[in-house]
């Protein structure tokens, strides 16, 4: 599977992305997030872990490297995966979260604002979803900004504080709804 925004290519991992994704999870931002593999076979192993489950018919994980459209460089990766089944507003469907990363040299310059606003309206259209929702820490405030730019909202139930590499954060939480 793979989409086009105006400026973006999103498109399935594959085994030449090992390199770029180490660099991105190797970078300081992503350091506080312990869910991020931190080495060479870690990131082999998250790639593999994508590249399988793209090809099951009980798909949970949709993930993407963005690239820029006409250099093919890569800027980073989002995507988004099941987490429960819930009703919403009546609705019975799918709640899934949102995880986006951008290499720092390319923050800024509305790539990912562009990228998330294709990935939630894709998983919309599946047609299953109820909720996607999307979290960072407090005082990651352009993730913040980007999630509000893609119209999510607040969530009335917020995470609890959690350690990450043995300091204490504060998550907020956005959401969509059908």
């Amino acid at each position: 599977m793979e989409f086009e925004t105006e400026r973006l290519v999103l498109r399935e991992f594959n085994e030449g992305d090992k390199n770029n994704l180490y660099k991105l999870f190797s970078e300081k931002f992503a350091s506080t997030y312990e869910h991020l593999p931190k080495d060479p076979d870690g990131v082999e192993s998250y790639i593999n872990f994508h590249m399988e489950n793209a090809k099951s018919s009980d798909r949970t994980h949709y993930y993407y490297v963005i690239e820029l459209q006409e250099t093919h460089e890569f800027v980073g990766s989002i995507g988004y995966a099941f987490v429960e089944n819930a009703g919403i507003n009546g609705v019975e469907g799918c709640v899934t979260e949102l995880e986006y990363y951008l290499l720092e040299k390319h923050w800024n310059n509305g790539y990912m604002t562009e990228a998330l606003k294709k990935i939630i309206s894709s998983a919309f259209e599946r047609g299953d979803m109820v909720k996607i929702f999307a979290q960072c820490h407090t005082d990651n405030h352009r993730s913040e900004k980007v999630m509000v730019k893609c119209g999510m909202r607040r969530s009335e139930k917020q995470p609890a504080p959690k350690f990450y590499n043995g300091t204490l954060k504060t998550n907020v939480r956005y959401e969509l709804t059908v």
